[in-house]
């Protein structure tokens, strides 16, 4: 991505794109008052700066824009946190990588989900590529305890209400029965907080696996368990062309 050095910007997507995280982790910073601009703490994540000539500063060292973006493709096992860090000591996913600084997962898998996640230092591209208003699809395959029937997919393809905000909606390509279990492939468009296991035990039923096969249209099919890829540079592309138009 590049950028015209005088073009004003807004203050939240400047420290997104300079590797601070995402937006949403950038408003936080700002509103924390953690960041100044010219010396004084500026709280509005809405403000316009201009990247050469304001000088930004967060925990004592001058932000600036990233030259050197990075994008890896990662197919995350179990029993490893989606965070840069973990208070308690457990494997995170940044472990999983080679030792870069700011480099931040595009969206979260729960600790116990395996499969796709990508990470990079664009924090401008991964606010993006999990807003709601592209509607970018994840792909599951999820197992759930017991019998799920077919009025309980009408109801997930109508919606589901889990939070007071709209319904969560899920789109079932498949399923199939045994004994025990229903296994279920369905595309996620939105990504709430553990959006998948709140429907199903909305319905009644218990997810006992879950595995994101797709993020928009990569797989981890030719990567172990743990190990990750860098992304090629059509693969960026088409990423960037997914959240084309997108300036917040």
């Amino acid at each position: 991505m590049t950028e015209n050095p005088e073009k004003q910007i807004r203050f939240n997507r400047f420290l997104a794109m300079a590797g601070l995280g995402s937006r949403r982790v950038c408003d936080d910073l700002i509103q924390q008052g953690l960041i100044t601009v010219n010396g004084q703490i500026e709280k509005n994540p809405a403000t316009r700066i201009n990247p050469t000539r304001d000088e930004v500063v967060f925990q004592g060292k001058q932000v600036q824009l990233e030259i050197q973006y990075q994008y890896y493709l990662l197919n995350k096992p179990a029993q490893v946190i989606t965070t840069t860090d973990d208070p308690y000591g457990r494997t995170t996913i940044i472990d999983l990588l080679p030792s870069q600084e700011r480099i931040y997962p595009v969206g979260r898998l729960d600790y116990d989900t395996t499969g796709v996640i990508l990470l990079t230092n664009d924090g401008d591209l991964a606010y993006s590529l999990t807003h709601p208003k592209f509607q970018i699809p994840k792909t599951y395959s999820v197992r759930v305890l017991g019998k799920v029937n077919q009025t309980d997919f009408d109801q997930i393809a109508l919606g589901i209400n889990i939070e007071a905000k709209t319904p969560a909606i899920a789109e079932v390509l498949d399923h199939s029965y045994t004994d025990r279990f229903t296994d279920i492939r369905l595309v996620l468009r939105e990504g709430r907080k553990r959006e998948i296991k709140r429907i199903f035990m909305a319905l009644g039923h218990k997810v006992v696996k879950l595995h994101r096969e797709q993020f928009a249209f990569l797989r981890v099919d030719d990567l172990p368990v743990g190990k990750y890829r860098e992304l090629s540079s059509a693969e960026i592309t088409k990423l960037k062309e997914l959240a084309h138009g997108y300036q917040g």
